[in-house]
């Protein structure tokens, strides 16, 4: 990747430039990194209810009503 470093006045970087191949390369490792994080956060959910029905199976915690889920949507 070569970077180009924009600079003020006094010389302090204030900017960098890339060319646009290098751009859309971190725009497509970004769109990968929001998909991944997306299903992490999936799973994590997912494992969350099912703790939550092995709970409730083992009577240590109440179920909700359908109505209640409904409104937690």
């Amino acid at each position: 990747m070569n970077l180009q470093y924009v600079t003020d006045k006094q010389g302090q970087k204030s900017g960098v430039m890339l060319s646009l191949s290098d751009w859309n390369k971190i725009q497509k490792e970004l769109e990968e990194l929001k998909i991944l994080r997306d299903k992490k956060a999936f799973f994590a959910g997912l494992k969350e209810a099912f703790n939550e029905i092995k709970l409730i199976k083992e009577g240590k915690k109440e179920a909700n009503s359908f109505d209640s889920l409904l409104d937690e949507l």
